[in-house]
């Protein structure tokens, strides 16, 4: 296995000033409390790289500028695959540091993690962060009278910047593949030779219409995307490729030309990993975090289908919480998955359609965006009689919008629906990790809500 060895860089190393990236057009989500001013990646000479062999070591350097006092301190680090699944990540709270009780105003705080890159090759983006809680609460996790989970709610998060950069992992000098899948695990293989019997695989037919183009349908939960899928599954049944748990129908299966793929959640870093079909179009649909998070609250707690125990995990906590805490707790757990899936796209300059928008202005927005964009196959006609079929009152038995049933998937049906939820404390532990992003999306002008 091919290691550099660690001590070309001591204790006291930090970069030159050409080896930082260019942070200066990223996105950083942040609480004033503090803001990210520099990052970098280098190899185990100090020197910035960009791709490293299996099993080489990585240095992460990142540095916080504290703009108003905090507590204990925890810079932290985590990097995901093209399928945005989260590979690594630990932060100074894991690494059990012994790190300062309260950080002043105007400190600089500078993090140098080492991480061994025992994954598979491939390209990865990582995202640093800054955290902070009270001494009592840090003394506690360390000694063990604290979980994960009870820790985990005494946690303030001031600054995230997600995707700030991206690496490349290779094959080992020799061209080897030292492992398959994600990660290096330790174990052994034995082999036993027995006969065996052939199988013959006959080859699947079926007919595809290459001209019309594969229609991508790319949003985030909670974002309307069973009303849009009803809307396209009515409009074309026959074209419809049925969404799968962890998006297999998009990440894993070969896309069927000509095809619609409704609901599917994924980045941008994700759409462009896997092969395209020459023709396709796309939309992308969000939602007001806000919102998304009280949806998800009751739908996650009442009344959606355990698909899988992730969350049936989910629902059992939930049901252990007050509200408050509840909401708390999804934002930490649940809820950045839909706000990767929102940087992303932002990031990439899309044009992304509001939920709040399609509520009040369906048929205007719909029938241009599917019809003459997307090329959807269906009569104007009849695509007006799904949409009118599709509203929240017809959908409901005549339930009109606003007036609640948490029992239901069509809970309530309006957009701002978070202020009858979102205590001060709630209000604060969202601005502190989603603020950022609710102004880049132009969901509000400030943090001044």
């Amino acid at each position: 296995m091919h290691h550099i060895a660690t001590d070309k860089i001591d204790e006291h190393f930090w970069p030159s000033s050409d080896a930082f990236l260019d942070i200066s057009s990223v996105a950083q989500l942040s609480d004033g409390r503090a803001r990210c001013t520099a990052v970098a990646l280098c190899d185990a000479y100090g020197h910035p790289a960009r791709s490293f062999f299996q099993g080489q070591q990585a240095h992460f350097f990142y540095e916080f500028e504290v703009l108003d006092e905090i507590g204990v301190p925890s810079g932290g680090l985590e990097f995901h695959d093209a399928t945005g699944r989260v590979i690594h990540g630990k932060n100074a709270f894991q690494y059990g540091l012994s790190v300062p009780c309260l950080v002043q105003s105007g400190t600089r705080l500078r993090y140098h993690q080492i991480i061994n890159l025992e994954v598979a090759p491939g390209e990865y983006w990582f995202t640093v962060g800054l955290a902070s809680t009270d001494e009592a609460s840090y003394r506690g996790y360390r000694e063990g009278s604290l979980t994960h989970e009870q820790f985990s709610q005494l946690i303030d998060e001031h600054c995230r910047v997600i995707d700030v950069g991206k690496f490349t992992v290779r094959f080992n000098p020799e061209g080897k593949l030292l492992h398959h899948g994600v990660a290096n695990l330790p174990g052994e293989c034995r082999i036993t030779v027995v006969k065996g019997t052939a199988l013959e695989v006959l080859p699947a037919h079926r007919s595809i219409d290459i001209d019309a183009p594969t229609i991508f349908h790319i949003t985030h939960w909670k974002a309307g995307s069973q009303w849009i899928h009803k809307i396209l599954a009515q409009c074309v049944p026959d074209k419809i490729v049925p969404p799968q748990l962890d998006e297999t129908q998009f990440l894993h299966w070969p896309l069927q030309p000509g095809k619609v793929y409704p609901t599917v959640y994924v980045t941008k870093q994700q759409f462009d990993s896997v092969r395209l079909p020459s023709n396709f179009r796309r939309f992308v649909i969000i939602r007001d975090l806000r919102d998304t998070l009280v949806s998800a609250y009751f739908s996650i707690k009442v009344s959606h289908p355990v698909l899988e125990p992730r969350l049936a995990n989910w629902r059992a906590v939930l049901h252990s919480l007050s509200l408050e805490d509840g909401m708390i707790y999804l934002m930490d757990e649940w809820l950045p998955g839909c706000a990767r899936i929102q940087v992303s796209w932002l990031e990439a300059g899309e044009r992304l359609i509001r939920y709040e928008d399609l509520l009040e202005h369906d048929l205007e927005i719909l029938e241009p965006l599917l019809l003459e964009q997307c090329q959807l196959p269906v009569s104007r006609e009849r695509f007006r009689e799904v949409v009118l079929a599709n509203r929240f009152e017809r959908l409901t038995g005549g339930r009109p919008r606003g007036q609640e049933d948490i029992s239901a998937h069509e809970r309530k049906g309006i957009a701002g629906d978070w202020r009858n939820y979102f205590t001060d404390r709630v209000k604060q532990a969202f601005k502190t990790r989603y603020g950022g992003l609710l102004v880049a999306t132009g969901y509000e002008k400030d943090l001044n809500w």
